[in-house]
């Protein structure tokens, strides 16, 4: 197992790094099983350095004698801490009376299989899924989508005003409304490494990757229950 590096050389380490790009979002390095090697992750990209944070390899490291991917399960880890940091009314929420299961899904209203994946809530809440909504603009802040984005936020009806801006209908924010909401979830959004939207996850961090259909979302989801 891999355990926090409390010494010296992985605080030397991030330093390093950022001595060769100090805009780099370092993630605490952690010793991994090979020696000489840290698991990191740049600017949401994992992989693993050298101690001298000279070299970078991207990838996943896998333990053949286990059969697990080493890196994963440390991803998996991050990402769970990582979403610790959403309060719960953060998010948008649209769930079934009594919901079997919860995704956490990344959203931009204007990605294409994000909408259908909105158009499809009925069905997913018919098979008792809930789905919560994180803000992930991909253009970036200070975009129409971004500032779109958070007219849904500041909204006083969130779940109404984000179907209409996911359908490409208007929403206008008041005039006292803030983008605060919005940019942390994109920073959470870039700290995951989000590749794309709609991109799920678990509060567990187990990523199920980008669009699912109902069909198969579920058996997903009842496969990742029945591993715990």
């Amino acid at each position: 197992a891999i355990g926090r590096a409390a010494d010296d050389g992985a605080a030397k380490l991030s330093q390093a790094i950022q001595a060769h790009d100090p805009t780099a979002q370092v993630a605490a390095p952690e010793r991994s099983p090979v020696s000489g090697m840290y698991l990191t992750s740049i600017d949401g990209v994992s992989g693993y350095a050298s101690a001298d944070g000279r070299y970078f390899i991207v990838g996943d490291m896998l333990d053949l004698a286990s059969r697990s991917n080493v890196t994963e399960d440390w991803r998996r880890t991050t990402r769970r801490s990582l979403l610790q940091k959403a309060e719960p009314g953060e998010a948008i929420l649209f769930a079934p009376a009594k919901p079997k299961h919860t995704i956490i899904v990344f959203t931009d209203i204007d990605c294409p299989y994000c909408r259908k994946l909105h158009g499809e809530l009925a069905e997913l809440q018919a098979r008792g899924i809930a789905v919560r909504y994180m803000a992930f603009p991909r253009s970036g802040p200070n975009t129409k989508a971004w500032r779109t984005m958070a007219a849904v936020w500041c909204s006083s009806d969130r779940r109404d005003a984000l179907t209409r801006a996911t359908r490409g209908d208007s929403v206008v924010a008041a005039s006292s409304c803030g983008d605060t909401v919005i940019a942390k979830h994109y920073a959470l959004g870039q700290q995951l490494g989000v590749p794309g939207t709609p991109m799920i996850v678990l509060s567990d961090g187990t990523s199920l990757g980008g669009y699912l259909p109902p069909d198969k979302l579920l058996p997903a989801l009842e496969a990742r229950a029945a591993d715990q």
